[in-house]
């Protein structure tokens, strides 16, 4: 916790904040340097010490999005820091302080693109005369400026209260920041994260929208979280155009053009016998999670009508109710179990046994256990109500959280690169209280390399968590 005076000079510090960044009191902090943001590294995306205008106003102008910082600590390390500015009314003088408050992240926000690195050295091409199933097509987008009318400066600063020279500044350092975040996005689109990009959209919005930059703004407001990542593209597209020629009326150096490459899967050889017999086991296990979505029910409240299907069957078996079997079919089709159906629809007539059996084996293998690791919504309104932050910064720190675990269990990565991503995911999982996903983490550290097994758990926890927020939103 830092404290600022109304001229935005630094008053007091924290000793927890000294500790953090590796001073012993604030004489010795004041020594090195006269401000917090000297130690912020200029960084694409990142809060840093701007050349016209102090950060703290970038921050209370900018009040939708999160804002991170890079800071580098007394003794060489870099930690990723979130940072809240809240403005303190003072009764006896007729100015504010300002309260800054600095929250550790523990993602290590160079790890993915190390391990892109890694698979770009170690993924053997294939060769242009074959067409493998591994084989991908780049198409490549090039964006031009496209003409645009500058936006009115005078009632903008009206509307913001603040002065044209400084509203201007901030619409710069705004394009700035959008040309930074491309290479964020071409690793987004090469790496097919809809997700990603559409958070990056999402946040270039809500800094449009404070500084009233209304077609930026229309541009990204398009983007909705159904958008597909061909939408996303169009959308990114548009808007780049929008940004190069802005940049050219307020003289920002920008490229004359900006290149996006997307990428394709080409068409695969056909199937194999193997192959297509484990598309039908595949397509037995996925059954369950479809017909639930079908009927708008979640998968525990499925499985529950498919126990309480195997038990009605089994008992009139063990009777020999041959009609209320047959009865049964309806149920079995209105849980979209067509096969177990047919059996059933033929009881009545052959009376075979071995019929009704073969519907209850096919059934055994549709029900799960339910998965130990799973969160759920009150899971989540337990940890916002235990560690105290905002709901929105709840949520984006969850859905960033949802990203970095569907990295871990789809990207190939050395052991010591995948361990310490999983601790660091441990870390944050523990920071908000979520004790399900810590123990599965804690399984998975422990039981390296991840075996099918586990790896399902944790899919089936990240589709409980993706659930989850929806449901807290």
């Amino acid at each position: 916790m830092i404290l600022y005076d109304a001229h935005k000079k630094l008053i007091a510090i924290s000793d927890q904040t000294l500790e953090m960044l590796g001073f012993t009191s604030l004489e010795e902090f004041k020594k090195e340097v006269y401000d917090v943001a000297q130690l912020f590294l200029r960084k694409p995306g990142y809060i840093h010490e701007f050349r016209s205008f102090h950060w703290i106003d970038y921050i209370l102008t900018n009040n939708t999005v999160n804002h991170r910082a890079l800071i580098q600590v007394k003794d060489g390390r870099v930690l990723e820091i979130f940072v809240k500015v809240n403005q303190l009314n003072n009764i006896s003088q007729p100015f504010n302080y300002y309260l800054v408050t600095f929250e550790l992240n523990a993602y290590d926000e160079c790890t993915i693109d190390h391990i892109s690195q890694e698979q770009t050295q170690t993924t053997e091409q294939p060769k242009a005369s074959q067409a493998t199933a591994s084989q991908t097509l780049a198409t490549t987008i090039t964006i031009t400026a496209k003409e645009v009318e500058k936006p009115a400066i005078d009632f903008i600063a009206q509307e913001l209260n603040l002065g044209e020279d400084i509203v201007e500044d901030f619409i710069k350092e705004y394009i700035n920041h959008a040309l930074e975040q491309f290479d964020e996005i071409q690793d987004a689109v090469a790496k097919k994260d809809r997700q990603r990009l559409y958070n990056i959209i999402h946040t270039l919005k809500g800094v449009a929208a404070n500084l009233r930059l209304k077609p930026a703004f229309e541009i990204l407001a398009k983007a909705t979280k159904e958008s597909s990542l061909d939408e996303l593209l169009d959308i990114t597209k548009e808007y780049y155009a929008y940004m190069l020629g802005l940049a050219k009326i307020f003289g920002v150096e920008a490229p004359d053009e900006l290149q996006l490459t997307s990428t394709q899967k080409a068409p695969a050889a056909q199937p194999s016998q193997e192959s297509t017999a484990t598309a039908e086991e595949q397509n037995i296990q996925e059954l369950p999670k479809v017909a639930a979505k079908e009927l708008g029910l979640s998968m525990d409240e499925y499985q529950e009508y498919l126990k309480e299907l195997i038990n009605e069957i089994k008992l009139n078996l063990a009777y020999n109710n041959y009609n209320e079997l047959h009865k049964l079919a309806s149920f079995a089709r209105n849980l979209y179990l067509q096969e177990c159906a047919k059996y059933l629809d033929q009881v009545s007539i052959n009376q075979n046994p071995e019929l009704v059996k073969k519907c209850i084996n096919d059934l055994e293998q549709l029900k799960k256990e339910p998965n130990p690791f799973i969160v759920t919504p009150q899971d989540l309104e337990d940890s916002l109500q235990l560690i105290q932050i905002e709901k929105d910064d709840f949520v984006d720190i969850v859905e960033d959280l949802v990203i970095e675990l569907k990295t871990l269990n789809s990207i190939k990565m050395r052991k010591e690169k995948f361990l310490k991503k999983a601790k660091q995911l441990k870390s944050i999982a523990e920071s908000l209280r979520l004790s399900n996903l810590v123990l599965l983490l804690n399984n998975i550290i422990s039981n390296y390399p991840m075996d099918k097994f586990l790896s399902k758990q944790l899919e089936e926890a990240i589709e409980s968590l993706e659930a989850s927020i929806r449901q807290i939103k």
